[in-house]
């Protein structure tokens, strides 16, 4: 059984923690296990290396005998490094826990007190990182002055809450038993970062002038074999999956632990089904997934329905056609060793750029149901019906969850990156769609897309680096942007080539990568850029030339943007509209030389210009012309 995060409870699963935690109030149980707390606070369970153990083998009691009042019932944990775990006035806290005043809640009748205000502050990510780094037992508890005390994470959970919290009989507060699951996972995620090290030490460890106990009660230099309090050993209880229960995964101390530098960290135990969607051809269901993230195989569009003749939906990835019904699929993979069960596959869309925020730049196209995805196995699912508005390419998000594999997203609070919903819930996949075909420049006609820049939550400083070193050295690409945007001393290889009264056009060269850096943004502040090409006359058919668009704020990588540029050489390739009449030629028709370049728009072809709105020319496209 998985404990999971409070927060994640639904409304049955805090119903039912509710009843068997007054249960236990009723029965004495809860007071037993203050009593108990309380007389051997500095006599074997505080102070030395069995504290772990001991509260180990103290909440799995107490966890069975909420089980034997509500089987389903679970420990949730307290997790106070989250922005919406740390005031116990407001959300759940207060109308399932009663507040600081414990009024209201769930557990009014019980017999403990909170402070109004609490002491001292709840540990964040950077404390449990540096704890985490310890390689053995004996530094885990020595960390930053004593993990037990004051300076760790265990006692400023107790302080902060304050009144019965901060006494031996702190059991008597439901907080305690949530606060020292947390203490718990947070011991279980070293020991699964750290299989080969010393696992326990009974030895009194580094002494700490911060906290009066300084971690030598010798009652609680319990040796691996010996009896704690109540009778466990040490040894037994170094394996938590043995106990009988398990924790989910954490994903946002992943995340921040990745941003730290310090490579991948293991968090959570894994489950018997593992479903997934490739980010990239090469993704194994492993996080974070690779850096490209944003080419999934698993996600594809075709043109057509599926009940159309001749139509086949495993024949690729088609590019969409806008204002057009399109057929949008996602394939389900799973690495685990048992079936998934029902899984409901959510896909999203969002306009293009770099730096997206979820959720706030997606928009929800649906949601299908696959009843199952067997063990090393992939189900198809769809078609998703999408009828894209934008021109340019777009970003495609999918998402899988169920119950024998829950996706994690929920995790992600308010608005983050969608970078880290993509590499870090393996059941997320991303796709951006839409190549670009660019036609010959005999044709007169320019290929144009756009790519956003966009700020995260408060203001940022920003580099955007365009990357067309693929691109052949006769290519131009021009990008035109706010004014707000040119700082010439900060720009690398870009180079201005006009200005109006609103937006600069610069100018930069295949064969190279363009910088701009001290970009600034405001909070949630967007930027459009359009990009033009004047592509080579010496193109290879056929071929696609890579562009990536890359963004970092604040020193950190934001997002990144991947476009492949298709040379077509022969401007027969395409259909051209005059942007002025509405009207789409062929470069065959007598009005062709008529038009200037200027009005020429290129469409890889009818369908795709009929779809925005052109109408096919009476002499050259008359089966394509409406009156």
């Amino acid at each position: 059984m998985y404990r999971k995060n409070f927060t994640e409870l639904n409304a049955t699963e805090l119903n039912r923690l509710a009843n068997a935690l007054n249960a236990l109030w009723d029965d004495g149980t809860i007071e037993a296990n203050a009593t108990l707390h309380h007389a051997n606070f500095n006599n074997g369970i505080h102070g030395g290396p069995a504290f772990l153990p001991w509260h180990r083998d103290f909440l799995r009691k107490f966890e069975l005998a909420l089980q034997a009042v509500e089987p389903s019932v679970t420990l949730p944990y307290w997790d106070w490094t989250r922005t919406d775990s740390r005031n116990l006035d407001s959300g759940i806290w207060n109308t399932f826990f009663g507040g600081r005043n414990n009024r209201g809640g769930r557990f009014d009748h019980w017999n403990y007190t909170r402070s109004a205000s609490g002491s001292g502050t709840l540990p964040r990510h950077a404390k449990i990182i540096a704890e985490l780094h310890a390689k053995t037992f004996t530094a885990y508890r020595a960390v930053e002055g004593w993990y037990e005390g004051r300076m760790g994470s265990h006692v400023p959970g107790h302080n902060w809450t304050g009144g019965t919290m901060s006494s031996g009989y702190s059991p008597r507060d439901p907080l305690f038993y949530l606060h020292h699951c947390n203490v718990d996972r947070l011991w279980a995620i070293w020991q699964q970062n750290n299989r080969n090290a010393e696992q326990y030490n009974h030895t009194a460890g580094i002494d700490s002038d911060s906290d009066s106990r300084n971690n030598t009660v010798n009652a609680a230099r319990v040796p691996l074999n010996g009896q704690m309090i109540g009778g466990a050993t040490p040894d037994s209880m170094l394996r938590h999956r043995d106990l009988g229960y398990r924790y989910e995964r954490d994903v946002l101390l992943e995340v921040a632990w990745y941003e730290g530098g310090h490579g991948n960290l293991q968090t959570g135990d894994p489950r018997t089904a593992d479903v997934y969607i490739r980010d990239a051809a090469g993704d194994t269901g492993q996080t974070p997934s690779p850096d490209i993230h944003w080419a999934s195989p698993d996600i594809w569009v075709r043109n057509d329905a599926p009940a159309t003749p001749g139509e086949d939906p495993e024949n690729g990835h088609q590019a969409p056609i806008v204002n057009t019904v399109n057929y949008l699929y996602v394939r389900v993979r799973n690495r685990g060793t048992t079936g998934s069960g029902r899984q409901d596959v959510e896909v999203y869309h969002c306009n293009p750029g770099t730096a997206m925020l979820w959720p706030d730049h997606f928009t929800r196209i649906g949601t299908l149901p696959v009843d199952d995805v067997p063990s090393g196995g992939a189900v198809r699912v769809g078609p998703f019906t999408w009828t894209p508005a934008i021109v340019d390419h777009e970003c495609l998000l999918a998402i899988a969850s169920g119950v024998n594999d829950p996706s994690v997203v929920p995790q992600f609070i308010g608005s983050v990156p969608h970078w880290m919903i993509v590499r870090f819930a393996n059941n997320a996949g991303q796709r951006n769609v839409a190549p670009i075909r660019v036609p010959s420049p005999r044709s007169g006609a320019r290929a144009r897309t756009r790519v956003g820049l966009c700020g995260i939550v408060g203001r940022s400083n920003n580099r955007f680096r365009l990357d067309v070193t693929r691109f052949p050295r006769d290519t131009t690409v021009r990008i035109t942007v706010p004014n707000s945007v040119p700082d010439y001393s900060r720009m690398t290889n870009f180079a201005p080539l006009f200005r109006n009264a609103r937006f600069s056009t610069l100018a930069l060269k295949g064969g190279n990568a363009g910088v701009i850096d001290n970009l600034k943004l405001r909070s949630r502040q967007a930027i459009n850029m359009t990009l033009t090409f004047d592509f080579s006359v010496e193109a290879n058919l056929d071929q696609r030339y890579p562009l990536v668009a890359t963004q970092w704020q604040d020193g950190q990588l934001a997002g990144q943007l991947n476009l492949d540029v298709i040379a077509v050489k022969d401007p027969e390739d395409f259909v051209y509209g005059n942007v002025r009449t509405r009207e789409l030629h062929t470069v065959k028709c007598a009005f062709w030389p008529l038009f200037s370049d200027r009005n020429k728009r290129a469409f890889g072809s009818i369908r795709e210009g009929v779809a925005l709105g052109y109408n096919g020319c009476a002499y050259c496209l008359p089966e394509h012309h409406t009156d």
